[in-house]
């Protein structure tokens, strides 16, 4: 029998052997491939597939024949897949990455060398670009503060040193695997990464965004779109925000936003902005379930 040698404290590891990468997909045959092809071969990679009913397994397979694979049965949501990769994650460290991601080793190592020098640090994330290699607010306050401040400030330049946030976007996020921080998994759909920032900073912990660490997001890109994924993406976005609220002290706010979403869709039927009023019904209908007690 062999018995598996403890590494002393202290003992040295080249940083991407510390360092398991978790990508979550569904319908995402189109974008995975890239960003399991950009991914060092030093880390692990864990792919969960939330039942994809295209390719997306057949794919990253292709792309990525050494990943952990955890096909889902069902599709449970962003967070609770997440919380099935942390699982079987077995590395120090944690990356989320949205499959319409892209990190380079460089930025891995930048953001690796960032947990090391913040260790109080629950969440650490890197600075986001979109397809053009323009920056993307990738950080804010808490949800709760968000609506009073300024909306142009999405134009501010960013610091150059790493910071502090109150929220880093969930599509690509540093964990530490001790830590237990998990997503709350009645969240299928937004507002799980305010939530699990609301948990880190409730732990005492702080939220870094290291912008010499750099990676690409493509953005609403991890699905592919189809009028479907439309609607639930709609609904839920009205859902989680309520179920967020409702949390962290907001239940007030319910019944005006399903004043919000009814007046929305009428207007955009009455000026036959179909697009725009099949989101607002759908965010109508995820409201009325949050009301109702359902999901």
């Amino acid at each position: 029998m062999t018995i598996a040698r403890e590494e002393p404290a202290g003992a040295f590891r080249p940083p991407l052997l510390r360092l398991s990468v978790v990508i979550v997909t569904y319908r995402s045959a189109g974008v995975i491939a890239e960003a399991l092809r950009a991914l060092p071969e030093a880390v692990e990679t864990i792919i969960v597939d939330n039942a994809s009913p295209d390719d997306t397994l057949a794919v990253a397979r292709a792309a990525r024949p050494g990943a952990v694979i955890l096909a889902q049965p069902e599709n449970r949501g962003f967070g609770a897949g997440c919380n099935a990769g942390i699982a079987a994650a077995s590395r120090e460290l944690v990356l989320l990455l949205n499959p319409d991601g892209r990190i380079a080793t460089s930025a891995l190592g930048t953001l690796i060398a960032a947990a090391d020098a913040y260790p109080d640090a629950a969440i650490l994330a890197p600075a986001l670009l979109d397809d053009d290699g323009k920056p993307v607010r990738s950080w804010d306050a808490a949800q709760v503060r968000r609506r009073a401040l300024d909306r142009n400030r999405r134009s501010e330049s960013w610091p150059a040193a790493p910071f502090c946030a109150e929220f880093v976007s969930g599509a690509c996020m540093l964990l530490r695997r001790a830590d237990g921080l998990r997503f709350d998994e009645a969240f299928f759909l937004y507002y799980e990464d305010d939530d699990l920032c609301a948990a880190a900073r409730a732990m005492g912990r702080s939220i870094v965004v290291v912008p010499a660490a750099r990676a690409g997001h493509a953005g609403g890109k991890s699905s592919a779109p189809s009028r479907r994924v439309a609607w639930i993406k709609a609904y839920h976005l009205a859902w989680s925000r309520l179920r967020y609220l409702e949390k962290h002290g907001g239940k007030a706010e319910a019944l005006g936003r399903l004043r919000h979403h009814a007046g929305k869709a009428i207007g955009h039927a009455l000026t036959l902005r179909g697009g725009r009023a099949w989101a607002d019904i759908a965010g109508f209908w995820g409201t009325l379930a949050w009301l109702r007690g359902r999901r």
